[in-house]
């Protein structure tokens, strides 16, 4: 049996990467805005030689937790898949004085601290410029304030095909459950 040492090497000083994966939101339905850009489902995905692709985002929930609860939002989080039909990979990196490992430590657990079932799951306010009203919520609104609440602020992106409705809109920090990291 013969090893590739330099495979070895590489996972064994292997450290995690981070990236914004977007498709095209709700299996196509975001191509609804017209002439305007389609609009942006974010997943964030955790990459680590030792514990495999771990993917994160936030869904509206559906009868999965019976009429009272539809319709609310929900952190997902599945592992060693990636999501498929990506139209834009955006690579993060994690704030200044954190390491990797810290940082995916702290984006998993903030996720898992998440108020799941409190807030509703709100569409953009026009199909057209598609941008959310103040206080209201989807799955790119999700991923803003996790990375708010884990470095302190939304990080700025640039997706010039596309339009994020959300991103401009973080859930508050509360929602996580934490303070941030400054």
């Amino acid at each position: 049996m013969s090893t590739n040492s330099s495979a070895v090497a590489q996972a064994q000083h292997s450290e995690p990467s981070f990236a914004l994966y977007g498709r095209v939101a709700a299996n196509g339905a975001g191509n609804v805005s017209w002439p305007d850009p389609p609009d942006l489902h974010f997943s964030l995905v955790i990459t680590d030689a030792y514990s495999g692709i771990t993917v994160i985002d936030g869904q509206p929930t559906l009868m999965e937790t019976g009429f009272r609860n539809l319709g609310l939002i929900k952190t997902n989080s599945y592992t060693n898949s990636l999501p498929d039909k990506v139209v834009v990979r955006i690579p993060l990196m994690p704030p200044e004085g954190m390491s990797r490992q810290e940082f995916a430590r702290k984006l998993i657990e903030r996720s898992r601290n998440f108020s799941s079932y409190v807030a509703p799951y709100s569409l953009p306010q026009n199909v057209r410029g598609s941008r959310m009203r103040p206080g209201q919520y989807n799955s790119s609104s999700y991923l803003a304030g996790l990375l708010k609440s884990v470095i302190g602020h939304v990080p700025l992106i640039s997706t010039p095909q596309y339009q994020t409705p959300g991103w401009e809109t973080p859930m508050p920090e509360h929602f996580f459950k934490g303070e941030a990291i400054r």
